[in-house]
């Protein structure tokens, strides 16, 4: 699918990959409808996308795991845009301590992985009425590598992996092409914010390095382009690493 023109939803848009995948998709002729919680770095996102008195994109305060959130961002891309073509279920947060004894736990997978269902699940039925698309879901190496140190955050990521490997039929009856996107330790807030409550985590990033968020935006752009891609994943897991990691159907 060429990019030029199409209409793009990215849920997690306001900051760190999905912010920096805005700004790559607007440059190749792409419309983008944003979805975050974090409405100052939204709305600051959309004033540097749209110049020239043109709008290029759209902010919209989306809260992943509010099934109605989600449906008003797809409703304001088909309102505004005329409807959507490539879908990016890129929401996450930070891993946590197992045995931290608050339900966070919980909201890892509401938002890692359920609210992945939930899009995805949208974006079908919206990717219909344009005759097929894209949908790219946001997953980790820690859903291919089992991790010690967050077993909760690599068990949200192992189904988010599952979830895309078991839709590739889609292409067959819909023309929906579903893949994921699995890079290591990428340098953005999350992250950060990952590493000041799990100091452990600095040994990791010390054996892989970090992922340059160039890269990881090449990932999303080789899948939307990429017609051959479907249910694979594109794993990253060190700089200049990136492969892609396919599994049949059955």
């Amino acid at each position: 699918m060429q990019i030029k023109d199409k209409v793009v939803i990215i849920t997690g848009g306001a900051s760190g990959i999905g912010a920096a995948l805005a700004r790559r998709l607007i440059l190749e002729g792409a419309q983008v409808v944003i979805g975050d919680v974090n409405k100052k770095s939204g709305q600051e996102l959309v004033t540097e996308l749209n110049q020239n008195n043109k709008i290029n994109a759209i902010f919209v305060f989306c809260d992943v795991t509010n099934f109605d959130h989600l449906r008003q961002l797809f409703d304001t891309a088909q309102n505004t845009f005329g409807g959507v073509d490539i879908v990016c279920n890129n929401a996450g947060i930070s891993p946590i301590e197992l045995f931290d004894q608050t339900d966070s736990w919980i909201k890892i997978m509401d938002v890692n992985l359920n609210a992945v269902i939930k899009g995805t699940q949208l974006g079908i039925g919206f990717l219909k009425k344009r005759g097929g698309g894209v949908i790219i879901n946001t997953a980790s190496l820690a859903g291919f590598y089992p991790s010690k140190l967050f077993p909760i955050y690599s068990t949200s990521k192992y189904g988010v992996i599952g979830f895309t490997q078991s839709l590739r039929d889609l292409n067959n009856t819909d023309k929906i092409r579903v893949n994921a996107i699995a890079p290591g330790f990428v340098d953005t807030p999350m992250l950060k914010n990952t590493i000041n409550s799990m100091p452990a985590v600095v040994q990791g990033v010390e054996m892989l390095g970090y992922v340059p968020i160039d890269e990881v935006v090449n990932a999303f752009i080789t899948i939307i382009l990429d017609d051959k891609l479907v249910g694979d994943a594109i794993m990253i897991p060190k700089k200049n690493s990136s492969q892609i990691i396919s599994k049949s159907f059955l």
